[in-house]
């Protein structure tokens, strides 16, 4: 017996005035979908496709709150969409987002779980029942006594999913999740919605890239490209489709070195780097790897100087950090953060990679030399110059962010999560440019959870966790 339409798609189609300057097409261009009750659909398709859109139309976000064209029906229920609030449909559609700082409003972990529940009314004694099975369901136990602003990316992220499980939808709709979360916890996050799928019939509808992870999990696979909805079978395996064999390196030089360095944030008890000596070297491409929370993101700020040590030296290419700014500094190391929307400013693309350089006295000349040059290795040539960077998709704006970056020619370039929101072609784009920034003995490091890429790129791997290195070995592959 075939199962009820969860949420159906009619001749669905949109069109933002805003991406007039970054696309012509619609985003959505005359979609009919449907997905029936229990299905587990994976999502796929190129960045900039139309698969966040697709998803904000599954809980009424469009048309409601996002301004444009939009066109045909979308059906949750049997309930039409443009004749409910995004309120009406919030019990039913439970969505989180590829950004969690998008949805979390709370500043500690146990309130942020129970803002959902408080805001429907439950009772208090249901309130403290339902956050505690989500505490032990995400194992969220140890993380309590932490401000949400402390939290890692990943702990981030998977608070954010609790605080939409915790309401019991029907349907869960999740842009991107496993795109912060270390091997262990995306494994963890699978089985729980695996569980919750097989136990309560629950819907569930996820975007992701990483297709390697769920696409065996997935009874149901869609795709989106350039607007289109079209759907292939599941195949067996989806491989990385590994770049050629690595280019001849320079002699390796170190160029950034750690000396017994110690950092603690704020109000935090436990050190977040604890007497950590590391040497960067060019013409290497060196990965860090660990779990949430493990200190990558700091070592990478550390190295660049946003981040200053509570004890131990770091010098950067000779000379002592703690005797240079910030901004002199970033003339060695480049650094492209985690979030691109913290990192992204300017008003057009053209601004965004010109910003940088041009800060540094590089002439006008050269500057464009180098935003064509970037622009054509991230594949990003097809945005338009004046299009607003915050108007891109996620993939997009990494890749922006990555390029501003880049724009600097700075001999160290650190990478906090590179791959977020890169289809399989931008993340092989990007993998090639590594080898060709380390070919030409600039040093690159990575953190990043994404097995495939690290194991792609890495000349080097570098292993924390809880703040120290429990592993650094070199990768030997064959150079062309």
């Amino acid at each position: 017996m075939t199962a009820d339409p969860a949420i159906e798609f009619r001749s669905v189609s949109f069109w933002h005035p805003a991406f007039r300057s970054i696309r012509s097409r619609e985003v959505l261009a005359g979609i009919d979908c449907i997905i029936r009750e229990g299905e587990r659909v994976l999502l796929t398709g190129p960045s900039g496709s139309g698969k966040t859109t697709f998803l904000r139309c599954c809980n009424g976000l469009i048309p409601h709150a996002r301004p444009g064209i939009f066109k045909g029906d979308v059906f949750v229920r049997g309930r039409n969409t443009r004749d409910c609030t995004i309120s009406d449909l919030a019990t039913t559609v439970g969505m989180v987002f590829q950004d969690p700082d998008h949805q979390i409003f709370s500043n500690d972990v146990v309130n942020e779980i129970a803002f959902g529940p408080e805001q429907l009314g439950w009772p208090p004694s249901r309130i403290d029942r339902a956050v505690n099975e989500i505490l032990e369901q995400f194992r969220l136990e140890r993380l309590c006594d932490r401000q949400t602003t402390e939290l890692s990316w990943g702990e981030r992220q998977r608070l954010a999913i609790a605080s939409v499980v915790v309401l019991h939808p029907a349907i869960l709709i999740l842009d991107e999740p496993f795109s912060g979360l270390d091997a262990a916890s995306a494994a963890g996050l699978l089985d729980l919605l695996d569980t919750l799928n097989r136990e309560s019939g629950l819907t569930i509808i996820l975007s992701e890239h990483r297709t390697e992870l769920v696409g065996r999990w997935a009874s149901r696979r869609i795709s989106l490209v350039d607007g289109t909805l079209i759907e292939p079978p599941i195949p067996a395996a989806l491989p990385w489709d590994h770049p050629p064999r690595r280019r001849a390196r320079p002699p390796r030089a170190g160029i950034v070195t750690l000396e017994n360095v110690t950092f603690r944030h704020p109000g935090r008890s436990l050190p977040a780097m604890d007497g950590i000596s590391l040497t960067v070297y060019s013409s290497e491409a060196t990965v860090l790897v660990g779990p949430n929370g493990s200190g990558k993101s700091t070592l990478l700020k550390l190295l660049n100087g946003l981040l200053r040590p509570e004890s131990g030296r770091i010098f950067v290419d000779g000379k002592d950090s703690g005797e240079s700014t910030v901004a002199e500094i970033a003339r060695t190391v480049g650094l492209v953060c985690q979030h691109a929307d913290y990192q992204l400013f300017g008003e057009t693309i053209a601004e965004e990679l010109a910003f940088a350089p041009a800060n540094l006295g590089i002439p006008p000349g050269v500057i464009t030399q180098r935003i064509e040059r970037v622009r054509e290795n991230l594949g990003i040539g097809h945005l338009g110059l004046t299009a607003s960077p915050l108007a891109l998709s996620v993939g997009e704006k990494q890749r922006v962010s990555i390029a501003s970056v880049l724009t600097m020619d700075t001999p160290v370039l650190a990478l906090d999560e590179p791959t977020l929101g890169l289809d399989p072609v931008a993340k092989r784009r990007l993998g090639e440019l590594i080898d060709t920034l380390c070919a030409h003995g600039k040093a690159v490091v990575i953190a990043t959870h994404d097995a495939e890429f690290s194991a792609a790129v890495a000349d080097r791997v570098v292993r924390l966790e809880r703040g120290h290195i429990v592993d650094d070995f070199r990768v030997q592959k064959g150079h062309a």
